[in-house]
């Protein structure tokens, strides 16, 4: 693929990870459809990379729809989406329950990213829906977070820069984890990419000690 980012020399391959570490933080955006701006809530597919949301009856039907993440501005992370309808009782649609809370919106979507730019780099779609290499152990280690809600409130304080009263961990990738609270998910980093189960339990553990300490 050769785009203005190739031209100019910029590291694309960095670009992509920072766009991917993006759509993990904080889990919300702003879509435009048509001539409409609406925020939005969604979540990540484990299997597919896919992006899952409850959505407004008019944004399945527009002729184009666009995605901003963290919203819309000029550094924002700018993907052109095709949304699919859904089932209420797709298990994506539990995820967001389980992220989000109840939503306002009745309809559901999975939202395919087409294409994106982020700053002069225009991004694959593809390249940003992958799956989630800890998706098998991601239970063991929500529940190996959860296990401590005093510590789990300390990390999220310090490393997600919000006190959440009751604090539950409800995913978990390679980069971080992702605390629910009451109007947000909450991003936790990991110091460094975990690439196996060993691994993320190394780095969640060490962060566990730490914050009892």
């Amino acid at each position: 693929m050769t785009n203005e980012g190739d031209m100019q020399g910029e590291p694309v391959r960095d670009q992509v990870a920072i766009a991917r570490s993006m759509l993990r933080d904080g889990h919300r955006g702003t879509l435009q459809f048509d001539e409409h701006f609406v925020p939005i809530k969604y979540v990540i597919d484990p299997e597919s990379g896919r992006l899952a949301a409850p959505v407004m009856v008019a944004m399945l039907s527009a002729a184009e729809t666009i995605l901003f993440v963290p919203e819309e501005a000029e550094d924002s992370l700018q993907m052109l989406v095709s949304l699919e309808q859904i089932d209420e009782n797709d298990a994506l649609a539990d995820r967001w329950r389980i992220f989000h809370g109840e939503p306002e919106d009745v309809r559901w979507a999975v939202i395919w990213i087409d294409m994106a730019k982020l700053e002069r780099v225009v991004i694959d779609g593809d390249a940003l829906m992958t799956p989630n290499p800890l998706q098998e152990a991601e239970p063991r280690l929500c529940n190996l977070l959860n296990d401590d809600v005093d510590a789990l409130r300390k990390m999220t304080e310090v490393h997600g820069g919000m006190e959440i009263e009751s604090p539950k961990c409800v995913g978990v990738d390679a980069e971080g984890f992702d605390v629910r609270a009451k109007f947000d998910a909450v991003r936790v980093w990991f110091d460094t990419i975990a690439e196996s189960e060993d691994e993320a339990r190394e780095l969640i553990e060490q962060m566990l000690v730490e914050a009892k300490g």
